[in-house]
């Protein structure tokens, strides 16, 4: 949660290794994923569901269901069949072409930058990780999107191999 304020503190701990935070394509990273999230239509209506069942243990899930159904005036089970969750992956379409351009912009890659490592990459390849644990139906889709996905996730598989907590 505190990525964004720890980053650059990182980067001054360890400046051979540049995570080039202040890149613009930090940005757009974090703009087009705010736009495939999309309030209370786009992916989030069909992934917030899913978070209580498989990754929060009973009482945070209680306590993330209930604000939730704060949120949207609905529980998270009225939220996963409503209309819409139905229209999810169209409203996410824009977010998903944007990150398709900007992989795809730097050629060389396999990263956002091409050759370089960035914390562009971190911020994409963390939403991944995140669709992969609410279902492999949903990491799918979206690798299925732009091959230059798969090749970014594969080449930062060396920062997420500990993925046990």
């Amino acid at each position: 949660m505190d990525s964004a304020s720890i980053a650059p503190a990182l980067e001054k701990l360890q400046p051979e290794r540049p995570l080039h935070f202040d890149d613009p394509a930090v940005a757009r990273v974090q703009g087009a994923i705010g736009k495939i999230w999309s309030g209370n239509r786009g992916l989030r209506t069909i992934c917030l569901p899913r978070v209580p069942r498989l990754i929060l243990n009973p009482r945070s899930a209680e306590y993330f269901e209930r604000t939730r159904a704060e949120q949207f005036g609905m529980t998270l089970a009225e939220v996963e069949k409503s209309e819409n969750a139905k229209g999810a992956w169209e409203a996410a379409g824009a977010g998903l072409q944007e990150l398709k351009a900007l992989v795809k912009e730097n050629g060389g890659g396999p990263f956002v930058l091409g050759e370089k490592v960035s914390y562009a990459d971190f911020v994409l390849v963390s939403f991944f990780v995140f669709l992969r644990r609410l279902g492999e139906d949903l990491f799918e889709r979206v690798m299925e999107v732009e091959e230059g996905f798969g090749e970014l996730f594969k080449a930062c598989e060396k920062w997420i191999e500990r993925d046990d907590h």
